[in-house]
């Protein structure tokens, strides 16, 4: 999937519309089996210099494919985050495959309507490929807590393709120190991917 650079927080793929606090950041790292049985490993930090803006990047090495993979992006949080209501945000960055010729920028727009039923996150951006026409995607998801416990739900995609159903949970094992995971389906293939985020 093409939408793969834009980064969310583990585990989800769909992104929520918050950052980091000023001054914190986070380093998160998994292992993922992607569609066309490709094995990845990928580490992707953040961090927030000003109020309402996060800086991140990722690299990722296709195991598969013996590709490698860059991406960088600055995260805005357009509207404060509601306890009890909805806010907006945006992403905007650029990947780079080694080899591939070219740059992939990509834009997403996101959504965060938070209740006491959870956490539902909205996405619609585009990508466009080296030498391919933009294409658009989105993407929903739904997150809630279940004590130490938070599980989701998603559902993302890009036109042309079939989309991709996922599921994941996250749990927190120590203070800063996350573990997760997620199950999903794509085009009649299982995925899975495994990881921990420190936060700091």
């Amino acid at each position: 999937m093409l939408a793969a650079p834009a980064h969310a927080g583990r585990p989800l793929t769909v992104d929520d519309a918050s950052v980091n606090e000023a001054g914190a950041g986070h380093v998160e790292a998994w292992y993922a089996r992607l569609p066309g049985r490709a094995h990845t490993w990928t580490v992707a930090p953040a961090y927030a210099p000003i109020d309402g803006l996060e800086l991140g990047a990722a690299i990722s090495r296709d195991r598969t494919a013996n590709a490698t993979s860059g991406a960088v992006q600055a995260k805005w949080r357009i509207t404060p985050s509601q306890e009890s209501g909805c806010n907006v945000g945006a992403v905007l960055g650029v990947a780079h495959t080694r080899g591939a010729g070219g740059n992939t920028p990509y834009v997403n727009g996101l959504a965060t309507c938070n209740s006491g039923w959870g956490a539902s996150h909205f996405n619609l951006g585009a990508v466009h490929a080296p030498g391919e026409s933009t294409l658009g995607t989105w993407g929903i998801a739904h997150e809630r807590e279940f004590g130490r416990v938070t599980a989701h739900v998603e559902a993302f995609g890009q036109r042309h393709s079939k989309p991709t159903f996922q599921v994941g949970a996250r749990m927190e094992v120590a203070k800063g120190l996350q573990i997760d995971g997620t199950v999903g389906r794509s085009d009649r293939e299982n995925l899975v991917s495994v990881g921990l985020k420190q936060s700091f």
